[in-house]
């Protein structure tokens, strides 16, 4: 038996390493393809488009491209991509885009390269923006987190859903900061009645926090809500929903109270001196994103959650809607409400 056992044993070892090399990545064979990417706001003046090729360990750099620009089939623009000191010196070919676009228009973008070796195209269609949100309920609440007590404020935000249609969406809380301060410029003299005087500069400071806690939404952990003992538990580890990302499956042409709670108190980073007033805004953004968006970012969120591990995980497949390539381009409307969580002036 113990012979056996070895000659079975040997012969596996023969099989797997005659296989090893059977097939060997062939460059010819995988030529580079053009990937775009772009996650456009269909409201903003200025988005932004990366144009890279697939490479073997990481992306190749593109260097002489164009993109073209139609909506509902006119040539609205040419693009050329953007001067290296518009990009900060990125390695990465990006393009400058302007203008908006409305609920219902076709957007097609095509990017080619100029020795006419690659032409990737893309359709997207803009979504119409969820109605405005209705309401928006805050309370100081004592809320048990990371298996401690912290103060936080409870949002309830009613939601309503565009109706007839099968929609996605995406919650974004902005927590933003602005700190009022001022500075002595040393280099800046101004000479008065009272000799020498140092002037002072004005400096206003922005700063934003898009953490919120979700686990006793049922529509946000998709119909598996949480107390924090079972989310500390790591029993049964569940895929959290990083990017806020939802459909209208559980509340289909009617209206919805979201919860989600955050800490109110203001942010600052490394400290601020010379305070003159400090305000904190939370708003309340909820995008309308196209289906495509929608499982990109439940893809990322299982590889950006502790359940995905990439060794005893199959690789995630990222949806793509670019043809001639890879990537994803998308386009988001927004419907937004904005509520003043604190407001002091230090004079």
């Amino acid at each position: 038996m113990k012979i056996n056992i070895s000659i079975v044993f040997s012969l596996f070892m023969v099989l797997i390493s005659s296989c090893k090399n059977e097939i060997p990545f062939d460059i010819k064979e995988n030529p580079p393809k053009l990937v775009m990417n772009a996650f456009i706001n269909a409201d903003s003046l200025t988005n932004y488009l990366y144009l890279n090729f697939t490479g073997h360990g990481s992306p190749g750099h593109v260097k002489d491209a164009s993109l073209e620009i139609r909506v509902n089939g006119e040539l609205r623009e040419k693009l050329r991509p953007m001067d290296k000191k518009e990009t900060n010196h990125l390695s990465q070919c990006m393009f400058k885009l302007s203008g908006t676009f409305l609920p219902g228009d076709l957007v097609r973008i095509d990017a080619r390269t100029d020795d006419g070796m690659h032409h990737a195209w893309v359709e997207v269609g803009v979504p119409k923006p969820m109605p405005q949100i209705r309401e928006v309920e805050t309370m100081n609440v004592a809320l048990r987190h990371h298996g401690r007590i912290e103060n936080c404020l409870r949002y309830k935000i009613t939601l309503n859903d565009i109706p007839n249609e099968r929609n996605f969406y995406r919650l974004i809380v902005d927590k933003r900061t602005e700190w009022v301060s001022w500075f002595e410029n040393r280099n800046d003299w101004q000479w008065g009645n009272e000799g020498s005087k140092q002037k002072r500069s004005i400096i206003t400071s922005i700063y934003h926090d898009y953490s919120y806690i979700f686990r006793e939404d049922i529509v946000l952990t998709d119909g598996r809500p949480q107390s924090d003992a079972e989310e500390e538990n790591g029993m049964f580890d569940n895929v959290s929903n990083v990017y806020g990302v939802f459909d209208d499956s559980r509340f289909e042409n009617s209206s919805y109270v979201m919860t989600v709670y955050n800490d109110p108190k203001p942010q600052a980073y490394n400290g601020i001196n010379n305070k003159l007033s400090c305000k904190v805004d939370a708003v309340i953004r909820v995008l309308s994103i196209t289906e495509t968006e929608y499982y990109y970012l439940r893809a990322l969120n299982i590889v950006d959650s502790d359940a995905f591990d990439e060794v005893l995980n199959e690789a995630i497949n990222y949806p793509s809607n670019v043809q001639g390539g890879t990537g994803i381009v998308s386009i988001s409307t927004e419907t937004h409400k904005t509520i003043r969580l604190f407001e002091e002036n230090y004079d």
